[in-house]
């Protein structure tokens, strides 16, 4: 690969990747919607910053190679420089060290247990699939189950059933060791029906 020629296949290739990347992103962010599974968000993510580091090394002669460089060193001493927080974060988000468990609860439906950041507990997240796309029904956490026993909490739930589902509820059975509760969740926020 010649830097100084006009853009190549490859440069085509990680311009695509790179946009499909940010789109994923944009998506999830503004609208709870990522590619179907949990590792296919943290594939992309990797495939995209490994195709950033052999550009780099590629067109290493080009200003905006080592533009890209900078943004990427930048991004990560800016994530470690606050506590490590947003450093933890990404790192939870973008390896599977953030997934506590996920599980097929129905044919439309999947739930999965995250913890992304340090500072927060862990989450349920109950999840509907389109082909090859889903979107995040809802996010609980821990303090939103109405349980004073502390052993029935999202942290240490060993398993996740689909009990059944209205057009406005999901009712989902968490999974303890020696113990299982019943839940009905409001489908559009999240919170626990009484």
């Amino acid at each position: 690969m010649n830097p100084n020629k006009k853009p190549t296949t490859f440069i085509k290739i990680y311009v695509l990747i790179s946009l499909l990347f940010a789109t994923n992103c944009l998506l999830y962010y503004f609208a709870s919607i990522s590619l179907r599974g949990y590792y296919s968000d943290v594939v992309l993510f990797w495939f995209w910053l490994t195709t950033s580091f052999i550009v780099i090394i590629v067109y290493w002669k080009n200003i905006l190679a080592k533009l890209l460089l900078a943004s990427l060193l930048l991004t990560l001493a800016m994530s470690i420089i606050a506590m490590m927080i947003p450093f933890y974060a990404l790192l939870n988000a973008t390896t599977p060290l953030g997934l506590r468990t996920t599980r097929e609860i129905s044919p439309k439906y999947r739930a999965q247990i995250v913890e992304y950041s340090p500072m927060a507990p862990p989450s349920l997240e109950v999840i509907k699939t389109y082909g090859i796309v889903e979107r995040r029904l809802f996010k609980n956490t821990s303090r939103q189950l109405l349980n004073d026993n502390m052993n029935v909490k999202i942290n240490t739930a060993t398993g996740i059933v689909f009990n059944s589902e209205t057009n406005s509820t999901i009712t989902l059975t968490l999974r303890y060791p020696g113990n299982q509760k019943a839940f009905t969740f409001n489908k559009s926020t999240g919170d626990i029906v009484q």
